[in-house]
């Protein structure tokens, strides 16, 4: 069986995406890029989709080469059609409820911004201690630092003034 240059592309686009994803399992967000480019961006566009993409492309693309006597064009179209339909579910099942978490959680901690909260782990300085806080009904602790570079003791009561790359920003009362 003689191998065609088209299911060479094919493959390496499958191990291409399947090194994609196994790589972003281990680093995680070093490849996180948004899309985002301002009024027409292309929301669907995102690293998870092409990788979802390519992978699907490659794999199916391959397969159907490998596996059945269709043609070249209709292998094609087939691999695009299937690898659209995959990377669509992944765009509306993955993408876009983990990105809906991420701007609730951002919303929510600025929300916490003129709130009390309890120094749990004292705050020396400059460095981070930590506090806990109560947000609808549940007590959560997050990272804090102060505004005034004072030191807070654990057991103090603090006002949350600011929160800078999920660190709240705090004085003390």
């Amino acid at each position: 069986m003689e191998v065609t240059q088209m299911e060479n592309l094919y493959l390496i686009l499958f191990i291409i995406g399947l090194a994609y994803a196994v790589i972003t399992v281990f680093v995680g967000d070093i490849f996180n890029i948004q899309f985002d480019m301002g009024g027409g961006h292309l929301p669907f566009i995102s690293p998870t989709t092409i990788g979802s993409f390519i992978t699907v492309f490659g794999g199916t693309g391959y397969y159907l080469s490998v596996k059945t006597g269709f043609n070249g064009v209709l292998v094609g179209a087939i691999s695009i059609l299937i690898a659209i339909l995959i990377s669509a579910l992944m765009f509306f099942f993955v993408v876009m409820p983990l990105h809906n978490a991420e701007k609730t959680a951002a919303y929510s901690a600025h929300d916490m911004i003129g709130r009390t909260a309890e120094v749990i782990t004292s705050i020396e300085g400059d460095s981070k201690g930590e506090i806990i806080y109560e947000q609808g009904g549940s007590r959560l602790s997050a990272p804090a630092k102060t505004a005034d570079g004072k030191s807070i003791k654990q057991g103090e009561f603090v006002t949350i003034v600011d929160v800078v790359s999920g660190t709240f920003v705090v004085l003390k009362l």
